[in-house]
């Protein structure tokens, strides 16, 4: 067996007849036994897929019988699909006969008739693609058709080997996944319709390989790398977003999502990649779930196990000096005196494979991030970085470690700034930052706590080690430049505190509700204490890009030695109906200026829960036969709610969308909508909804449908 890459197609490989020999007259592909056979049957179309390092079958007719003597020579060539000079060209081609070994290889049987067998075998570190089979005989080159090639996490030689057949099911094969958002007491579990087995996502997956800028500036360099994950997944994660290279998402925060689609109303990856296969501009719009949903669809695709995780309070350290400083004035609304800042949540992706480049010790679970925060070598990507390195604190692996291990790990200071610049410097929090990291829980329709795959006990001794060493090397760490500017840390002196703080919600209020919390203040000395407490309330977005007041109020408090008291904070509907961003997310900051001490800081998230979306099935769902599902919605606001309109989607279920809209809901009244679904493929799958109005942007829900051949 031969490699070969080239910059155009070989002329030795094109199509030609000597019509004296033997002439290929026909092939079977066998697709279906060879899908099954590849753990393959789940993509939808006639493509023949298989995965690398296993054997597949192919029959051969040829205009007279086939004898010993007759020598077959196939040739493999791999197909790109990328625009300009480049279409449709070879780049790379694996030449091989009959023969048994541990490359390409083919193994003939059946000589003495017009058809033979033939069985065909890739090698575990094949480059993954498109690839265009060709049989050379004495009567010339023809092509016998396109397959395929993907990563094999079933064959202990790939180098995405995931040993537990369960992990495969869940991080390899299922369109379906779970990605929880929301922060502390609402984890808001989303439902993604990954459909990486749908018709045409993984050909695009394949055109996303061809639309990197890494092909477009060495296509030849590029392909060659194509049999390693960790070169796959670093310029995947730089394609999915729009920054560099006209990828397939572009990012909005700003609450305007005019000339788009609002980030929360997707349902699943399916309709962003072929809308961007379609046009070849970005998909507007983008947030980090959505980043991470279809990279994950792609990921899969390429038979690479991956899953998305969830950092909770994730840390955005520009200045690398794994420490947030979060400025407020007296009157606790923040300050632009330092680009660092803390997302109530952050989602990204962990893809399974070995890094030959690191070493066995960082196998197994790589972390890799589309949504553009900063730059990595000159390109808004992120990874693969190693889970391990990030666990033990090792910052100096590449690719860009410091930076997660900052999301997860980087300790807290709030420094409130008076009018007359003094500063206040708060504890250090060493608590706050990554204190929940969770993923779909395999087989399940629910997420998993995996902060311990990520780091030590907080306060244990393992943790402090890691911490002192990742601080050690963070000056040697290199390969991510911070795009925003550096921020300048506080020199304000510290002092122990004199008195203590908390704000807590009573209940699990929803949009629409009346908010009641409570700030209690304790004196920890034995001195009594005046305090003026600064209240503000903001609606935010998850990542803080937005900011709408709500109020600012003032309370004069008193308290006697060791005393303890509560404040009241009463936010009503009416004051924050219109303010709220698409995160239901309200920020209630406190600064407590305590007389003869100084300044304490208080601060609380309140994410307000939606109301329910009720979806159920009228019927059996059999496969090709229609069935009705009923979809319920009820207004718990006193005013109506409009523009309404419901859609639905679901891999197996639906081929792309569908949507009903209807003009109001009056206050207390249940919406039903039906909606028609006719299934296509069999087994258990799962339907996405989606409801939306002026007052509430994105409610979900989903169903299981176990889809037979009969009722």
């Amino acid at each position: 067996m031969s490699t070969v890459i080239y910059p155009t197609i070989p002329a030795h490989i094109q199509h030609t007849d000597n019509m004296t020999g033997l002439q290929l007259a026909n092939y079977d592909f066998h697709v279906n036994e060879n899908k099954a056979a590849h753990n393959c049957s789940s993509y939808i179309g006639n493509d023949l897929v298989v995965r690398r390092g296993q054997e597949f079958r192919v029959s051969l007719t040829f205009s007279a019988p086939v004898n010993d003597g007759d020598r077959l020579e196939f040739i493999a060539s791999l197909n790109t699909s990328s625009g300009g000079t480049l279409a449709g060209s070879s780049l790379l081609e694996y030449t091989f006969s009959d023969s048994s070994g541990h490359g390409w290889t083919a193994q003939r049987s059946g000589n003495g008739s017009s058809t033979i067998n033939v069985t065909l075998n890739t090698s575990t570190d094949a480059v993954i693609g498109r690839y265009m089979l060709n049989v050379r005989t004495n009567g010339g080159t023809r092509r016998v058709g396109e397959f395929m090639l993907i990563f094999n996490p079933w064959f202990p030689g790939d180098s995405t080997y995931l040993g537990d057949e369960a992990e495969r099911q869940e991080y390899v094969l299922q369109e379906f996944g779970i990605i929880c958002v929301g922060g502390s007491g609402n984890f808001e579990k989303f439902p993604w319709n990954y459909g990486q087995c749908q018709q045409n996502i993984l050909y695009i997956s394949f055109v996303l390989l061809d639309s990197t800028l890494s092909f477009k500036r060495n296509p030849q360099e590029d392909v060659r790398q194509r049999n390693d994950p960790t070169h796959i997944c670093r310029v995947l994660s730089a394609i999915v977003n729009s920054k560099d290279d006209n990828g397939v998402v572009q990012g909005n925060w700003s609450e305007d999502y005019s000339g788009g689609t609002n980030p929360s109303s997707w349902n699943g990856s399916t309709l962003i990649l072929q809308q961007w296969n379609d046009r070849r501009q970005p998909v507007k719009y983008g947030q980090c779930w959505v980043f991470a949903g279809v990279l994950c669809t792609v990921c899969r695709a390429l038979g690479i196990p991956c899953r998305v995780i969830t950092n909770y309070n994730s840390a955005h350290d520009t200045n690398g000096n794994l420490t947030i400083e979060e400025y407020y004035s007296s009157y606790g609304e923040p300050l632009d005196e330092s680009d660092d800042s803390i997302w109530n949540f952050h989602c990204w992706n962990e893809s399974w494979f070995n890094r030959s480049d690191l070493g066995s010790h960082y196998n197994g679970w790589q972390i890799i991030d589309s949504t553009p925060q900063e730059m990595s070598d000159g390109t808004f990507q992120l990874g693969p970085t190693s889970q391990r390195a990030v666990k033990d604190g090792e910052v100096d692996k590449k690719y860009d470690t410091g930076f997660v291990y900052s999301e997860v790990n980087a300790d807290v200071v709030k420094v409130v700034v008076q009018p007359n610049g003094r500063k206040t410097v708060g504890e250090t929090d060493k608590t706050k930052v990554g204190y929940l990291i969770c993923t779909k829980t395999v087989g399940k329709d629910d997420y998993s706590d995996i902060t311990s795959e990520y780091k030590y006990g907080e306060g244990s001794s393992e943790q402090n080690e890691v911490h002192n060493r990742a601080l050690r090397l963070t000056g040697r760490s290199s390969g991510f430049v911070a795009f925003s500017a550096e921020g300048q840390p506080s020199t304000a002196p510290k002092r122990e505190s004199e008195v203590s703080g908390v704000i807590s919600v009573s209940g699990s209020p929803r949009v629409g509700d009346d908010i009641d919390a409570i700030l209690t203040l304790k004196n920890l000395t034995s001195k009594s204490r005046n305090v003026t407490v600064n209240i503000c309330a903001a609606a935010i977005k998850y990542n803080k890009a937005v900011r709408r007041k709500i109020f600012n109020q003032s309370v004069n408090v008193h308290l006697s030695p060791n005393e303890e008291k509560e404040i009241p904070i009463k936010i009503a509907y009416s004051q924050y109906e219109n303010l709220l961003t698409t995160d239901n997310i309200i920020n209630v900051t406190t600064v407590c200026q305590v007389e003869d001490w100084g300044d304490l800081f208080v601060e609380k998230n309140i994410v307000l829960k939606k109301p329910p979306l009720i979806t159920k099935v009228l019927g059996p769902t059999v496969l090709g036969k229609p069935v009705t599902v009923e979809v319920q919605f009820t207004n718990p606001l006193s005013t109506p709610v409009k523009n309404c309109v419901v859609t639905a989607e679901g891999s197996g279920l639906i081929k792309s969308q569908v949507m009903k809209s209807f003009d109001v809901v009056e206050p207390d009244q249940t919406m039903k909508v039906t909606l028609d679904i006719n299934p296509f493929v069999l087994g258990e799958k799962k339907l996405l909804v989606n409801f939306k109005c002026d007052k509430f942007i994105d409610v979900k829900s989903f169903l299981s449908m176990d889809v037979t051949n009969s009722s």
